[in-house]
């Protein structure tokens, strides 16, 4: 990281403006940055993408040895500790070898499970010896890992797991018994990171080698990720010795739950890889198909989906480098290799964290989608690539915890973070502030404007609901998730104009389509935002809510936009004529 600017705190940016030097985006990866990806891009076009068909055969050998040779190249070590291998890089670096590796999702996956959440509960959570015996060898590839967290009964509900782990009387061993479901890498994983309850109560996490006793069950038949290994495990009495405790006995929930952040905030990255592939494929398909004497490209609603594309992949590009570049700017302002710290560091921005996956998943879910129907019929053939890309696409809303989950995440650790902001008088406050006028001078002061309500918006919501509903807002799932949404939409809309501004002070040439997009994105973030706030306030009027609370709300809202149609059409032309992703 180069950025010397204080570091951000996670969960501030509702009060707080993101100006444009103060934000990461994609633009300010350094050299050396990009030479870790322009390894990992060539990896993967050279030794994989060439033999990827085998992989979707459940050639596991293959597999491993892949992996092995990422390792010689660097790529198994990027965040592990110097002392212990590893190179000690920051999230940013590993992010972005993420994205290139993630071109094919399927080893992706494979690959993405053995360096975070299988190898960093060991680096965050292990004891000396625990690190010294096992992260060498995980970094050279010699013994990859996996993570298994879920059980049949037990999916987002984690802590409901039944696995047993039952001391042994002479106190030198743990006895597991239990069965994990939907473990990738399950099928020939060395070192297995296994959660299971001690005295039947004590949710606790393990290190368990294959050796020791752990059974894969057959390889699932998925949906999508057809070339990674998806099993069950069966754990019948594998005795597992003490000193293969990791972290503290009981405290099994932090080491499940700070090692999902850690997945989350590198996610997005990942995603956005997904979304410019779509669009990429989908632009070459759209220049070359010709219907009704002319390519399709040429068609407004074609040019709607290509730039649609194009929005998605420079805002989730600028929510991801920017929560990446605030959690690597806090981590800079300490000790990396002071395991509790980071964690407490990355927790503090889980808010952000749930933010991008949401928003990534679902803009990549959108992108594949409309890439089929670029594609038409042929978008259905598995002989054309959006067919694949559409199922691989699929897990993106469900793993590292689902949507609902983590749309849930958003406004309850809010409170939890901030109680102080979201009460009874501060909703009321948040609605008699009054708005800077926008500066005509600035192309983006209207639209910066408008987040500035947005964020008051969602503290007005938030405030008045919990003063509403009490303890039991909880409860009220169907209202958090609306305000979650307008959560979301406020960092998504901040984060593409702080990018946009930056391009543009720099005098970038595509400053003028970065503008496009932002303003482009604020229009159709509005409209959601009114359908979001719209469902919010008819539930709080019938718990008698005061109607001038609504008027007010209104105010918020309400967002004249550009002509979306005609920068539309200027992303889409920008998209045909570079053939590609412009940015």
């Amino acid at each position: 990281m180069t950025q010397t600017q204080a570091p951000v705190r996670g969960g501030q940016f509702l009060t707080s403006a993101a100006t444009p030097d103060e934000v990461f985006i994609r633009e300010d990866l350094t050299d050396e940055q990009r030479l870790f990806g322009q390894t990992a891009a060539e990896f993967m076009q050279k030794e994989v993408l060439p033999v990827v068909q085998r992989l979707y055969e459940h050639d596991w050998t293959l597999t491993r040895r892949l992996l092995k040779r990422a390792a010689d190249l660097d790529l198994l070590r990027l965040e592990v500790p110097p002392a212990y291998g590893g190179l000690g890089l920051d999230l940013i670096s590993a992010s972005y070898v993420g994205e290139q590796i993630a071109i094919n999702p399927s080893f992706g996956g494979s690959l993405g499970a053995h360096t975070s959440i299988g190898t960093l509960p060991l680096v965050y959570f292990g004891n000396d010896e625990q690190k010294a015996r096992y992260l060498p060898r995980l970094s050279n590839g010699e013994l990859v890992a996996a993570y298994a967290l879920t059980e049949t009964q037990s999916g987002s509900d984690a802590l409901a797991a039944r696995t047993a782990a039952t001391l042994t009387p002479d106190g030198r061993h743990y006895l597991l018994n239990g069965q994990k479901m939907w473990i990738t890498n399950g099928g020939f994983a060395d070192l297995f990171t296994i959660f299971a309850k001690v005295d039947g109560e004590k949710f606790t996490a393990f290190l368990v080698e294959r050796g020791m006793g752990v059974v894969s069950g057959r390889d699932e038949t998925k949906l999508g990720l057809d070339g990674s290994s998806t099993t069950a495990l069966t754990l019948d009495n594998v005795k597992v010795p003490v000193e293969n405790v990791l972290g503290t006995i009981g405290q099994g929930h932090r080491v499940a739950f700070n090692i999902l952040n850690l997945g989350r905030v590198k996610l997005g990255a990942r995603n956005m890889s997904g979304v410019r592939m779509a669009l990429n494929h989908s632009v070459k398909y759209a220049r070359e198909r010709r219907q009704f004497g002319k390519a399709i490209a040429e068609f407004g609603l074609i040019k709607q989906k290509l730039a649609g594309m194009a929005i998605r992949g420079f805002v989730g590009d600028a929510m991801s480098y920017r929560a990446l570049g605030d959690v690597d700017r806090a981590l800079d302002s300490g000790d990396r290799a002071d395991g509790p710290l980071v964690l407490k560091t990355i927790e503090g921005f889980s808010v952000e964290c749930s933010i991008n996956k949401v928003w990534t998943s679902e803009a990549l879910a959108w992108a594949v989608d409309e890439g089929v129907q670029v594609f038409g019929g042929n978008g259905y053939s598995r002989e054309f690539p959006l067919e694949r890309m559409y199922r691989d696409a699929r897990i993106t809303r469900i793993y590292e915890g689902t949507n609902e989950i983590n749309r849930m995440l958003v406004p309850t650790r809010l409170l939890k973070q901030q109680p102080h902001l979201f009460t009874a008088e501060r909703a009321r406050a948040a609605l008699a502030a009054q708005s800077p006028v926008p500066s005509p001078q600035s192309l983006l002061s209207a639209e910066r404007e408008y987040v500035a309500r947005l964020k008051r918006l969602a503290i007005a919501l938030l405030g008045h609901a919990s003063a509403t509903y009490g303890d039991g807002l909880k409860e009220e799932q169907e209202v958090l998730a609306q305000i979650a949404d307008i959560v979301i939409e406020t960092y998504a809309t901040e984060s593409a104009l702080a990018r946009a501004e930056k391009m543009a002070a720099r005098g970038d040439g595509r400053a003028s389509l970065a503008t496009d997009i932002a303003q482009a994105y604020t229009n159709e973030a509005a409209d959601r935002v009114a359908v979001a706030t719209r469902q919010v306030v008819a539930a709080l009027n019938t718990r008698g809510a005061d109607p001038s609370f609504a008027a007010g709300v209104w105010r918020l809202t309400a967002h004249a936009g550009v002509d979306g149609i005609a920068a539309l059409r200027r992303i889409a032309n920008a998209v045909i004529e570079a053939g590609k992703y412009p940015l």
